[in-house]
């Protein structure tokens, strides 16, 4: 009788691995929270949150290829987004939240998407194609009209 369920300890050892892992993948794609004027690399991806004050005129900053900035309808800044970022197959890279007006990234040359929306404000998310120049910066303002 022993040798008949010398197998069940090791698939009950895999599915409980498996419990265990499972909720960690699960919230995998939660944002991570980007902390102010900070370099940071988040999956691979150099990134980082600033824009207030100062700061926003620090010049490593402008080694990010990629500058992504939040503004209501009168072009005023709007801090506090949460951002995500795909390749051009829809697949996802990053996703951050920024408590400041700037979202900087590094990216490789290629097409992708970003989207943002407003962390406590019923503003409709905002979207952009983004593809970063070979030198210098390009600028994306999403403009949210509605918060």
């Amino acid at each position: 009788m022993h040798g008949r369920f010398r197998w069940a300890a090791p698939l009950v050892v895999a599915a409980g691995v498996l419990a265990v892992i499972a909720p960690v993948a699960a919230n995998a794609a939660e944002p991570v929270a980007l902390p102010l004027d900070t370099a940071t690399t988040v999956d691979g991806i150099e990134v980082a949150c600033t824009g207030i004050g100062q700061t926003r005129d620090d010049p490593r900053w402008t080694a990010y290829s990629v500058r992504i900035e939040f503004s209501d309808a009168k072009s005023e800044y709007l801090a506090d987004a949460s951002v995500s970022l795909t390749d051009s197959a829809g697949q996802p890279l990053l996703a951050v939240t920024c408590d400041g007006p700037w979202v900087l990234l590094k990216l490789k040359e290629g097409v992708y998407k970003v989207q943002a929306s407003l962390t406590g404000s019923t503003a409709k998310p905002r979207s952009a194609a983004v593809k970063p120049p070979p030198k210098g910066q390009i600028r994306v303002v999403l403009q949210f009209p509605d918060a």
